[in-house]
């Protein structure tokens, strides 16, 4: 699997992979008319939107295999939390094929995402979960990630949203 920042020519591929993901990944989780109404479309709009505004700190990286991407992980830098220190970055989105779920892409990009982070000076990154999406929970602490008592409330979804972090600086046993 190869890592490499994301371009507009992306942006298709990567609203596939987001939508897929939604849906595999949040139902029974988010009601099934949000799910079923998700459009790849409109995704890729919005994708070639993000992919424009690409900067030294805030970018989005895809992993691919034999020219298919496979996955994605959006890093924003710094944080969008109004209560982040200046050195926090912010995880603001990573997807997998969910058909490849399990099979290291993930992991491969969350990797080399975080490498990418600390390279460049960060201290800190946070995301934001699900409460209630074990999965992904259980995937995050592989990474040091743990709750750190911050919660929201997704409003379309209804989900009661955690804030994940870990430090940057010291060793999260990767």
């Amino acid at each position: 699997m190869a890592v490499r920042r994301a371009t507009s020519a992306d942006a298709a591929a990567i609203a596939g992979v987001q939508v897929r993901g939604w849906q595999s990944g949040y139902r029974g989780l988010v009601p099934d008319a949000i799910l079923d109404a998700m459009s790849v479309a409109e995704r890729t709009a919005r994708w070639r939107e993000i992919l424009s505004r690409v900067d030294a700190s805030t970018y989005t990286l895809v992993t691919e295999r034999a020219d298919e991407l496979l996955g994605f992980c959006s890093i924003i830098a710094p944080s969008r939390d109004d209560d982040a220190s200046a050195r926090t970055a912010e995880i603001a989105a990573i997807y997998v094929e969910p058909a490849l779920w399990r099979a290291g892409a993930g992991g491969t990009l969350l990797r080399v995402a975080l490498d990418n982070l600390r390279r460049d000076d960060w201290r800190d990154v946070s995301l934001w979960v699900f409460a209630a999406n074990d999965r992904a929970r259980s995937f995050y602490a592989r990474f040091g990630f743990h709750a750190d008592g911050r919660e929201i409330v997704d409003a379309p979804s209804g989900q009661t949203e955690v804030r994940l972090r870990t430090a940057l600086t010291g060793d999260d046993g990767q």
